[in-house]
């Protein structure tokens, strides 16, 4: 593989679950950091509740994201500064206490209890969620490509948008509206995190993931992303 000319950009891989996540962000991100190769790339769905993927198999399966892009754009893997993964909480760390019974199979959120008609399967998926976000956390490096992961909660749609049980079929229409909101004035984005968003989550890694943990607050609207800029500085 012929290794591309000199000054090629680093490139910063984003994990997330879905299209109008990618839609809402990548393109925030890229005037942002016009000094990176930054580019989503999105999972179909929630990797950290689906019953296929295990401890075992993960890693491969966030790593062949990496490396279709890799390969697409001809790069080596030294090229690949970091992956990046942006986490709906869900309400992933809530007591089973604050789980109630309701009238739909579905899963409703609030900030203060998930209802379903199915409080079992809440709890299951809760305790198989935390697992497996637990351990990814625990994680510094993927195929030796350094990995972090940042929360968006309850989910990026109630972080962005404020709305928590948005229907799928308008979750296109709030991305590209958020975006516009923001083009040509990216930066301000930042601003909007820590003065709209992250809600009392501390500025510092560790401490935000504590703070996500305790009582109902992976269901309130808060996020830790932030901190990356904080620790990424842009120009």
């Amino acid at each position: 593989m012929a290794r591309k000319k000199e000054g090629t950009k680093k490139a910063v891989i984003f994990i997330v679950e879905g299209n109008s996540d990618k839609k809402a962000l990548e393109k925030i991100f890229q005037k942002i950091y016009k000094q990176r190769d930054i580019v989503f790339k999105f999972m179909d769905g929630d990797i950290t509740s689906d019953d296929n993927v295990n401890e075992s198999n993960v890693e491969d399966i966030l790593y062949d994201k990496v490396d279709e892009y890799r390969k697409y754009k001809k790069l080596f893997k030294s090229d690949i500064l970091e992956i990046v993964h942006i986490f709906d909480t869900d309400g992933t760390y809530i007591p089973d206490e604050a789980i109630v019974e309701g009238e739909s199979p579905q899963f409703i959120y609030s900030e203060s209890q998930i209802s379903s008609r199915n409080v079992d399967a809440v709890i299951e998926r809760n305790k198989n969620k935390r697992s497996m976000m637990d351990y990814l956390l625990g994680l510094d490096s993927i195929k030796g490509i350094r990995y972090t992961g940042y929360f968006m909660s309850s989910n990026l749609d109630h972080s962005l948008y404020n709305e928590q049980n948005l229907p799928d079929d308008l979750k296109g229409e709030y991305a590209d509206a958020f975006y516009e909101e923001f083009q040509g004035r990216e930066k301000l984005f930042v601003d909007f995190l820590k003065e709209e968003v992250a809600n009392g989550v501390p500025d510092i890694y560790p401490a935000s993931w504590r703070y996500i943990r305790e009582g109902v607050h992976s269901l309130e609207r808060h996020t830790n992303l932030h901190i990356y800029f904080k620790d990424n500085p842009y120009q």
